[in-house]
Formats: C-alpha cells, structure tokens, sequence
C-alpha cells in the first residue's frame, strides 16, 4: 500500500516537471517566433538605399496645372531587388517613370497592361520606362514585390526604393500607381495618378520626337 507522503511528493515530482516543460516550451516558442520575425524584418525586399538628389519636386495636387511642370526632376541612383544598378538620371533621354506599392489594387491592375504595352511594341531609343517599387509593408497583401512583378514577367528595370520612400516623396508622392513623364532635358512635362491615366502609346510618340 502506497503511503500518503509518498503520493505527495509523487505529484509534487510531476508539478515540477510540468511547469519546467512549460517554460522550455515557452522559450522555444519565442526564439522560433523572434527569429521568424527578424526574418521577416530582414527580408531584402524591404529597403533599398537609393542615392536622391536635387530638388524635391512639390507635392502633387492635380495633373491640371501642376506647378511642378518645367523644374528638373531629382536624379535617383539605385539598384534593383538583386541589387543591379538601375538610376534615374539626366542622360539626355526621355523617361516615363511609374511609382507602384505592391499592396495597391490600382497597381495591381496597371502592371498586367504595362507588361502587355511592352511585350508588343518598342521603345525608341531615347525614351526610357522606369519603374520604382515603394511604400514596401511585409504585412500587406502581395508582399514581397520582386515575387510579385517576377509573377506578372514585369520587364522594365525597378529601382527598390528606401524605407522611407524617399525616391517617390522627391517625385511628390501622388498616390499609386504615380506617373512622372520627363523630357530628354531634365524637365518635368506631366504627373499622373491611378490606372489607366496614362497612355504608353501616346506618351511614346510625343516623347520620341522632343
């Protein structure tokens, strides 16, 4: 027959052996939950650590009468999300530059065109079509962007834009998809904002003979 205080300390032995487990437990669910989300914070998607200079252009209001209309835009040295070099720069061409977030349904919808407009018709020599990838959230939907423009088979070459968006700010952050239409010189010729707004066709002309 098993005594009383043999029971008792039976169940104390498996009360101190529970509780242990427990905390080893707990502790392993925080380093794997502390390691998945530095993962997450690292992911390289996050940030790029583009180079803006020049003066920032206003912020934009309108594409009728945009006071931006004739200043120089601010030059962006940049790299892609495998880290190829890609700018924005004063080369003597005209661009076409598109800023896009990837959680924006707007965007979600322009990009399948983009990639249409341009796997059937050429650019010229002297125009160029730019991309940035900004206001990068790994909690938003359609994250992370390199997979999401690689799904789509985007082809025009994407500058990964900081943290801090400073390369779209400088363009004067006017909501997504955001257009900024540059003549050979420099000079800001027209900004626009939403899908649909732009016509690649059009632009490409008036671009190609400035």
């Amino acid at each position: 027959m098993t005594s009383r205080s043999s029971s008792s300390s039976n169940a104390k032995t498996l009360l101190i052996w529970l509780g242990g487990a427990v905390v080893v437990i707990g502790l392993v669910a925080v380093v794997v939950g502390g390691n998945s989300s530095s993962a997450g914070a690292d992911h390289p998607d996050l940030q790029g650590a583009p180079v803006v200079t020049g003066e920032s252009l206003p912020p934009f209001q309108s594409s009728e009468n945009d006071p931006a209309v004739g200043s120089l835009v601010p030059e962006v040295v940049g790299a892609d999300f495998d880290g190829t070099p890609v700018s924005i720069e004063n080369n003597g061409k005209a661009k076409m530059i598109v800023f896009l977030a990837h959680w924006c349904q707007f965007c979600q919808a322009e990009v399948p065109e983009l990639t249409d407009w341009l796997e059937n018709n050429e650019l010229p020599d002297n125009v160029e079509l730019i991309a940035v990838a900004t206001s990068i959230d790994r909690l938003a939907v359609n994250f992370p962007p390199s997979e999401w423009l690689e799904r789509e088979g985007f082809p025009a070459p994407v500058i990964l834009d900081s943290a801090a968006a400073e390369a779209y700010l400088a363009y004067g952050a006017g909501g997504f998809p955001f257009w900024a239409m540059v003549g050979p010189d420099g000079t800001l010729l027209a900004r626009a904002t939403g899908a649909g707004q732009v016509n690649l066709t059009d632009w490409t002309t008036i671009l190609s003979v400035l």
